[in-house]
């Protein structure tokens, strides 16, 4: 299913030049997009004093970060450009492929933005941008879709640990006063 499905996705690379772009830039270019988002996030809440949300969510992304190194270590794939012929639209090195850095570290942001902040529309729509950016990786022909379905699970599981911990903290706390 994982290899169907990435030679169906890649199968549309190639015969639309402006389809092909769009496709480049959401698999190459997007997530500058979505960090200039979040840093302008972090700001307001930074200016703001709102230090446990900033807390928080950088607890997403290095949670995250961590379960994506182990998942790296558990499942070593290479590129799917490596096994087949592929349109691969953009250049990339051949190495570790699972799962998806890009689509971990967006899907981290919109987590992160969506339980720890007051920007729940921003996590939306970063969300949304990760998905687009992990289909748009298949398309160009740099992942497996396995590689993208790790990168979300990887990002939702790293947002959810730090938000047990939270309520974990807090019901402490909680008890402590009583």
């Amino acid at each position: 299913m994982n290899h169907k499905l990435l030679l169906d996705i890649n199968g549309w690379a190639g015969h639309n030049h402006v389809l092909d772009k769009i496709m480049i830039f959401c698999a190459s270019y997007l997530i500058y997009l979505v960090f200039v988002v979040v840093v302008g996030c972090m700001v307001y809440l930074a200016s703001k004093r709102q230090w446990q949300e900033v807390a928080y969510f950088v607890a997403t992304l290095v949670v995250s970060f961590i379960i994506l190194q182990i998942a790296a270590h558990v499942y070593v794939d290479h590129r799917p450009f490596v096994d087949f012929h592929l349109t691969q639209l953009i250049a990339h090195a051949s190495g570790q492929s699972f799962p998806s850095d890009h689509t971990t570290a967006t899907t981290a942001i919109a987590v992160g933005l969506l339980l720890f902040t007051r920007f729940k529309k921003f996590g939306v729509a970063i969300f949304l941008a990760a998905l687009l950016i992990g289909f748009a990786r298949v398309f160009v022909g740099v992942h497996y879709p396995i590689d993208i379905a790790g990168g979300i699970i990887t990002g939702v599981v790293g947002g959810s640990l730090v938000y047990f911990a939270k309520i974990a903290i807090q019901n402490h706390h909680d008890a402590t006063i009583v």
